[in-house]
């Protein structure tokens, strides 16, 4: 794979998680905390492309100070894991 084609594969892959979790960063109604985990998950993704398993988010560095689970409601973790999934979906059809 040429240099060329992974430059413009991993733009992609960083405006379709901007996109992805832009409704996060700008609702209003989150917390500092909350925000501060959403940023923590889009670092996970600059690093490593898109995440797995969203059974990570039950581990460090995702479970401190706070779990995921306490830190959200049913409503919001759902759509963050929907978030997380539709990332990992588009990076692998994107490098298939």
């Amino acid at each position: 794979m040429d240099l060329k084609r992974i430059s413009g594969m991993t733009r992609l892959l960083h405006s379709v998680r901007s996109v992805a979790f832009s409704e996060f960063i700008n609702d209003q109604s989150l917390n500092q905390r909350q925000i501060n985990f959403v940023h923590k998950i889009i670092n996970h993704m600059e690093q490593n492309g898109y995440m797995e398993n969203v059974a990570v988010l039950q581990k460090p560095p995702f479970d401190k100070p706070i779990s995921f689970l306490k830190l959200f409601d049913v409503r919001t973790r759902t759509a963050l894991m929907k978030a997380i999934n539709d990332v990992r979906e588009n990076a692998v059809t994107v490098a298939g």
